[in-house]
């Protein structure tokens, strides 16, 4: 009995080195993406398979913790055109940036700010079209569609 009770004791001590609970020393995170994401570089990224219009979509990024995408550059670009080609029914995603608020002057959803990387099929110039959709294509390319039309969609994140 007493070689039972040394051995669960010696156990439970491993166990708890392991995970931090008796060591001296802090324990170390490892940034990595929510389960199902992708990561790359220090973002992680998601596509939504599920038709919604663009409110909706970025309603739905925030319930799991994220925006609808913000890309800010080539290689972001290519990553989400496979992603959706991978994991989208169609060869078209919503991402974060549109020109809701100011024709014309377009943001991303997540505040950051817009940037010198645009990837547009042709300069948006219709009124009615305020929000991006990205395409699963060799060109990867952007094209500004009406707000309410649905399609399926891209969150990121940072990683934590």
């Amino acid at each position: 009995m007493a070689f039972a009770i040394r051995s669960l004791l010696l156990l439970c001590g491993i166990s708890a080195l392991l995970t931090g609970v008796w060591s001296d020393s802090q324990v170390v995170k490892v940034p990595s993406c929510p389960k199902g994401w992708t990561r790359l570089n220090e973002r992680c990224f998601l596509v939504v398979d599920k038709l919604q219009d663009f409110a909706d979509a970025e309603i739905t990024c925030l319930s799991l913790g994220g925006n609808l995408a913000s890309i800010q550059n080539a290689v972001e670009d290519e990553v989400v055109s496979a992603l959706i080609a991978n994991f989208a029914s169609t060869d078209n995603a919503w991402i974060g940036y549109n020109d809701i608020t100011t024709e014309g002057t377009f943001v991303w959803t997540d505040g950051t700010p817009a940037n010198t990387f645009v990837d547009f099929i042709a300069v948006p110039s219709n009124p009615d079209e305020d929000c991006v959709q990205t395409f699963a294509t060799t060109l990867s390319t952007w094209n500004d569609q009406d707000c309410d039309l649905t399609a399926p969609f891209v969150c990121a994140t940072d990683v934590y």
